[in-house]
């Protein structure tokens, strides 16, 4: 289900997102500090545990950022949100009925395009050592290398959502 924009996701701002991220991106996932701003331009697209759910999330955010005239960002940008929606699907639990799915929300503002992934799992993500050998662990890494910052903000009634923030000067 895509929508222009979703009903906002509260957030106790905790971990490394409550330091770097930026307030317009934060406020973004704050139902509590929305009332009467003027907010960015977002897009919303809920993603359900199913194995097509990265392809979803890369075509949802090709389009979005097409559409915001920001292509130049779409080849990261789909790596980015395939790793952090895969990362949910593997780690969150299962969607219960009547829980709230994976949910991806692309914000469009002034010269950045943040994204954010939220899921009902309270398991923060973090970098772990990988090698050359490994089978697991480079996600991460590669969305550190093609965004400019990430983090993580921790929500009110248990889960959490991970954000990205690109730099989109070029764009505009």
């Amino acid at each position: 289900m895509v929508r222009p924009e979703g009903p906002a996701m509260t957030a106790d701002l905790a971990g490394p997102g409550a330091a770097t991220a930026p307030s317009w991106l934060t406020a973004m996932f704050d139902e509590d500090d929305v009332a009467g701003l003027s907010l960015p331009a977002s897009a919303t697209c809920d993603i359900h545990g199913r194995t097509t759910s990265p392809a979803v999330a890369r075509d949802f955010t090709a389009r979005t950022l097409c559409g915001w005239d920001a292509d130049d960002l779409v080849p990261d940008a789909q790596i980015v949100v395939s790793e952090l929606v895969t990362n949910a699907l593997r780690h969150a639990p299962a969607e219960p009925a009547g829980a709230p799915p994976i949910r991806l929300r692309l914000v469009r503002h002034r010269f950045h395009i943040g994204c954010g992934v939220s899921d009902a799992s309270a398991r923060v993500p973090a970098l772990s050592p990988w090698s050359d050998l490994s089978e697991s662990g480079r996600g991460l890494h590669l969305v550190d290398a093609l965004c400019a910052a990430w983090g993580w903000i921790l929500t009110r009634g248990g889960g959490k959502v991970v954000w990205a923030l690109f730099d989109a000067r070029s764009s505009y």
